[in-house]
Parts: structure tokens; sequence; C-alpha cells
């Protein structure tokens, strides 16, 4: 007895097909998607490096800036230790400028001291010298150079005649005429020892005395008035004939001087 096809045969056959067509069309589809995939997985990966190169940059350029940064600190560390070394120096040279200071004002008062007591001690030679140094006087009107001790022995004695002590004062011309016989002061100082023995009226003495001066210093200027003295003098000893030879001697040969006009006063008297 035969038996019937059944009804779901067909029914599966097209599900069968029907199942073919999917897959095609499914295979179809994936194998359309590969480069698409292949293509993003590949611009993944470039990514991924360009921010591992970026990430290593960035590194990079923070451990330069670290080392700059650790540069620029021990730069500024050395700098600072520079200007803490200047300051030292400087305050170094602050007090050795303030001890040179101290040095220069002791040495200044020093070189002052020495310098007054070198003035005081050129001033105490110049004094101590100075009895010793030549000196420049007038004598009958003309200069003449004497030392010191030679103008003092010579003013002591005239001083001694001022004061009328004559007899100190012969006694002291006849020293110096004895000390300083080359002296300019010689001729006057024979003078005034032929005055003093006259003051004391010890007249012959004069008389030597005065005739010394003009025979002695015929160029003085007390010639003249040593011809009155003498004159004098030889009639203090009565000797008036010899007084009046001396008188116009001194008349005729200084008739302009004043002992010349004194003498002939004294001319006219002894008539």
């Amino acid at each position: 007895m035969m038996q019937r096809p059944s009804s779901d045969a067909p029914r599966a056959a097209g599900m069968a097909g029907l199942r073919r067509a999917a897959l095609a069309m499914l295979l179809g589809l994936n194998l359309g998607w590969l480069p698409q995939a292949h293509a993003d997985l590949f611009a993944d990966n470039e990514a991924r490096r360009a921010i591992l190169d970026l990430r290593s940059q960035v590194a990079q350029n923070q451990q330069a800036n670290q080392n700059q940064l650790t540069q620029q600190a021990q730069q500024i560390q050395q700098v600072r230790s520079s200007l803490l070394d200047l300051a030292n120096q400087i305050e170094q040279l602050k007090t050795e400028i303030a001890q040179l200071r101290g040095q220069q004002d002791t040495t200044t008062r020093q070189l002052s001291d020495t310098i007054a007591k070198l003035q005081n001690s050129q001033k105490d030679l110049t004094q101590r010298m100075a009895p010793l140094e030549p000196v420049t006087v007038q004598i009958g009107g003309k200069s003449y150079t004497v030392q010191p001790a030679e103008k003092a022995a010579y003013e002591q004695a005239l001083a001694a005649f001022r004061n009328s002590d004559f007899t100190g004062a012969s006694t002291q011309f006849k020293a110096f005429l004895a000390q300083y016989p080359a002296s300019p002061y010689a001729p006057e100082a024979q003078y005034w020892l032929a005055n003093s023995f006259y003051a004391q009226k010890q007249y012959k003495e004069a008389v030597v005395a005065f005739n010394g001066l003009i025979s002695g210093y015929p160029n003085s200027s007390r010639i003249p008035e040593a011809l009155l003295g003498l004159a004098n003098c030889q009639v203090e000893l009565r000797d008036v004939r010899l007084a009046r030879v001396t008188l116009k001697k001194l008349v005729n040969n200084y008739p302009q001087s004043e002992a010349a006009q004194a003498a002939k006063d004294r001319l006219a008297k002894l008539r």
C-alpha cells in the first residue's frame, strides 16, 4: 500500500534553501566589512604610537626642563656663594681701610709731631748759632761784618763809658784791642779808650791813646775829634805851644769838621 508524500517535505526543503540563501548573504556581507575593519585597526595602532611618541617627547622635555632647572639652581647657588664671598671681601676691605685710616692718622700725627720737633730744633739751633754767625754793623757811616762776640765786647765797654764807669771802660777797651786788633771797631775802641783816660784825668795815658788813633788809623772818621782831644790833654799838661800846633793842624787838615770850629774857638782863647 503506497504512502502519500508528507506535506512537510516541501516546507523543509524551502526552509533549507532559505537558510542557504541567508547564510550566503551573511557571508557576503561579512566579507565586505573585512577591509574596513583592517583599516580601523591600522588607525588605532598609529594613534597609539603617536601617543607613545608624544609621551616620550613630554618625558624628554620634562627631563630637559628638570636638568635646566637643576643647572639654574646650581648657577643661582654659585652666584649666591660668589655674592657672599664678595660681601665678605668687601667687609674685609672695609676693615683694612679702617685700619689703614687709623694707621694714616697715627702716621700723620707722628709726622706732624716730628715736623714740629724739627722746627723747634731748627729754631733752637738757629738761636744757638746766632751768637756765632757774623753780623753786619755800621761804623763811621760804613758797613762792616763782625763776629757777635766781637760786637758784644765793644758794646759792653762802650756801655761802661756811657755809665761813667771810666775805669771799667778803659780796662775793657784795652782788653778789646788786645783781643781784636784788626777789628773794624778798633779805631772807635782806641778813641773811647783815650776819652776814658781823659775822664779819669790820666792825661798822659790819654795823649798816648789819642796819638795811637791818629798814627794807627789815619783814615778813621774820628781823627778830627782825636786831634781836638789831644790838644785838650796838652792844655791840661800845660803844654800850650804844642796844643796850638795840634789845633792849627786840625783846622788846616779838616776845615769842614765840627772839631775844626771848636779848635778855632780854642785857639782864640789860647792867645
